[in-house]
């Protein structure tokens, strides 16, 4: 059985405090603030991920309170082509 010593430099701990100390969580700002269809984030879950919560896809609608409010809904994650059939959705045929 081994035993390792190891010498701190109070600087050192102390300059690891002030950098726990200076950093803040970032503020997560609210799409859609006090809307009672979605969790704020100006997306509605959808599909068979409402009804199993451990299923892995989830699927995602706009809030139309967030659309009617001016929100421009960006849709993110994989396309249903690059899921089921292996396609790459960034691929742009010359066609």
């Amino acid at each position: 059985m081994f035993t390792v010593f190891a010498e701190v430099d109070s600087s050192e701990e102390n300059a690891a405090t002030n950098i726990n100390e200076d950093a803040e969580a970032p503020k997560v700002t609210v799409k859609c603030p006090d809307c009672d269809l979605c969790d704020g984030s100006g997306r509605i879950l959808g599909g068979i991920g409402v009804v199993l919560d451990w299923w892995p896809i989830k699927a995602y609608r706009p809030c139309p309170n967030f659309i009617e409010r001016g929100g421009r809904y960006v849709r993110s994650g994989q396309a249903l082509d690059e899921i089921a059939f292996g396609r790459d959705s960034t691929f742009q045929s010359e066609e």
